[in-house]
């Protein structure tokens, strides 16, 4: 290493070291808030890693970021305003110490969560045909976690640009590695066949060689490597939770890398890049602290979904089964290009998925339809970065009880990333999810899971409807969204005839579909007449109310209006609320179980703008869906149950 490299280096870690340590006296004087995770002792691998990229090569990191963060972009001006909460900050003072966001780096605080969004990176490059690669941070704690090893082994299969490189510091959190981990690091990569190296940061020179390799061999042959670094956290875990033997520390402290490099700098060459560096970033607090925070002004419904004037119909015009509607639309995403790939279990051919929605897809686009793994959280992560990236990713997942294994992906970090980034990226991620009952499935292929996400900000959620085209609504969403969206497609709906429109008309019923991007349907008996009731309902759920609401009007002589929602999170209550008009009655109806269901969600939007209305939720029993059919009959919203709770309200 010539001696402009040397001092570059030193330069560089001492820089990671003071910004770091600086941080901790801020947060003694009271002067931050929060908590801040220091590299203190690591700062050798960060500027190592970083002397080997390219500008358009892609770092994820994690909660201990800051000093990846400067090695990368050099800008402690934007980390010291964004950990100060100034709109000045690399993310606006969103993100704060954990979650960064500069050109093409990226972090994350969930451990273990930023792999697969960084493999989806990794594997968007790929399909790209760029050199770019990608690089990931892992601690050896976050080793404990199952959705790396999911990662590492599709990182593997599909022969991803991917450099892990785990930074051993022997210590998660309080708890030494030795005590809850089995077996070797580098034994995790070999098992998936990826090549691993292993060294320490003692010689900051000799780690600097060790990484040009590492990024080479990543770069030459587009496929994964491991490069695990032996190191020494010299602070605490955060500000001041460290427990370790204090003579431990000293110890290790004096093999400090920094100060072994110091030593082969003329001490005059050191003590003025010090001076600078201090001064650098003395101006750089100094500027900060004259700032206004970032606060940015929030609408009190901000969310909820764009309801501007939309004149193509989504009615269903011709007499056609529900799967070949989606098939057709899955065709037409892909025929846009390699920029569209279509992933999940068993979706290719012969199989065509569970549900047969991809049946003939992989004969025609054999790299854009990708059979993954049983790993939901890895294929959910891994459509995510694919998305990040630039690649329009849609998801199938086999059955929609398994989206709980990707739970963390959506609420962590697809639908997070934007707002917390202040919309520097966008992840127009479709996840599929078949979901409901009626064909005996049991427990746990049976449920209708779409309430536990109706919260998530930045998360839409549509659903499939029997009267609506579903291959030109699944279109209208892949050409609109900018997060991600899950996408409720109702399993009894696969093999039956989509409900005809013709002239307003689907069988006895009128109908009438408001004019935005994603419509309220409304269903009524009688056109025109003051309905006694409505039914607000969504996707396979449709059937039943109008079921319903012919027999309560030849029995009862009750006039009952059906509502059909499109997107049913984020609702647009004030049109929903217009839409309804001057009925008293106002029935919720979903499969989903009752208790903090879509239909608590939808009573609670429109108590805030209806008066003296007596609203009442129509929903499956609280219990396990049974394997018996005649029981799941009970358990599930039927026509027959519909209307007896409707009687019980009105009569």
């Amino acid at each position: 290493m010539n001696r402009e490299a040397l001092t570059g280096l030193y330069r560089k870690m001492y820089k990671i070291r003071r910004f770091e340590e600086r941080l901790l006296e801020l947060f003694s004087e009271n002067k931050l808030t929060g908590t801040v995770h220091t590299c203190i002792g690591q700062e050798a691998v960060a500027a190592a890693v970083m002397a080997s990229l390219k500008e358009e090569d892609i770092v994820f990191s994690n909660h201990r970021c800051h000093g990846h963060f400067i090695a990368y972009s050099d800008n402690v001006r934007g980390l010291f305003a964004e950990i100060m909460g100034k709109g000045s900050g690399v993310c606006r003072g969103r993100g704060g110490s954990q979650h960064l966001c500069y050109k093409r780096f990226f972090s994350n605080g969930i451990q273990g969560g930023i792999v697969p969004d960084a493999v989806g990176m990794a594997w968007a490059e790929k399909i790209k045909k760029t050199d770019n690669v990608t690089v990931v941070f892992l601690g050896d704690g976050t080793l404990g976690q199952g959705v790396v090893y999911e990662s590492l082994n599709m990182a593997a299969v599909f022969a991803v640009p991917i450099l892990f490189v785990v930074e051993n510091n022997e210590y998660a959190m309080t708890t030494k590695r030795a005590d809850v981990f089995a077996g070797a690091i580098a034994d995790r990569f070999h098992a998936f066949g990826i090549p691993c190296s292993e060294t320490d940061d003692g010689d900051a020179e000799k780690l600097c060689g060790c990484f040009s390799e590492a990024v080479s061999y990543v770069r030459k042959e587009k496929k994964p490597f491991c490069q695990i670094v032996n190191t020494y956290r010299l602070a605490a875990h955060s500000k001041g939770d460290d427990f370790r033997d204090p003579r431990e520390v000293e110890e290790r402290r004096e093999k400090d890398p920094l100060k072994r490099l110091e030593r082969l700098l003329d001490a005059e060459e050191g003590e003025e890049i010090r001076r600078q560096v201090d001064l650098e970033l003395a101006q750089a607090e100094e500027a900060c602290e004259k700032e206004e925070a970032g606060i940015r002004a929030l609408e009190p419904c901000a969310g909820e979904e764009d309801s501007r004037p939309f004149e193509e119909s989504l009615l269903n015009r011709e007499d056609v089964k529900n799967l070949h509607q989606l098939n057709a639309a899955l065709e037409e995403i892909l025929q846009k290009g390699p920029n569209a790939v279509v992933l999940g279990e068993d979706i290719r051919d012969p199989y065509g998925g569970a549900f047969r929605v991809t049946k003939g897809l992989s004969e025609k686009y054999p790299e854009q339809v990708v059979n993954t793994p049983i790993s939901e959280a890895g294929l959910i992560g891994i459509g995510i970065g694919l998305a990040m990236n630039g690649i329009k990713s849609v998801v199938e997942v086999m059955f929609g009880d398994f989206i709980s294994l990707g739970f963390d992906q959506i609420l962590n970090h697809g639908t997070k990333y934007r707002d917390m980034y202040a919309g520097q990226v966008e992840v127009p991620v479709l996840i599929r999810v078949p979901s409901g009952g009626g064909r005996g499935y049991g427990a746990t292929h049976s449920q209708s899971l779409e309430k536990f996400f109706v919260g998530m900000p930045g998360l839409s959620i549509a659903a499939a409807s029997p009267i609506l085209d579903c291959r030109k609504l699944l279109l209208r969403i892949e050409e609109c969204m900018s997060g991600p969206v899950l996408f409720i497609e109702n399993k009894t709906m696969y093999g039956a005839r989509q409900i005809t429109v013709c002239r307003n008309r689907a069988g006895r019923f009128y109908v009438e579909e408001t004019k935005e991007r994603f419509p309220l349907v409304k269903l009524s008996l009688d056109e025109g007449a003051e309905a006694d009731a409505v039914i607000i309902t969504y996707g396979g759920m449709l059937t039943a109310a109008m079921e319903a609401a012919e027999q309560l009007l030849l029995e009862e002589e009750l006039l009952v209006n059906i509502i059909s929602v499109t997107m049913i999170a984020p609702v647009s209550y004030g049109r929903l609320a217009e839409c309804i008009g001057g009925e008293k009655f106002i029935f919720t109806l979903e499969e989903g179980t009752k208790r903090a269901g879509w239909g608590a969600e939808v009573v609670s939007g429109l108590c805030e703008r209806l008066r003296g209305r007596t609203f009442r939720r129509i929903a499956a029993a609280d219990c396990a869906i049974s394997c018996s059919r005649e029981e799941e009959k009970e358990i599930l919203p039927n026509a027959g149950r519909i209307v007896n709770e409707i009687k019980e309200v009105m009569l």
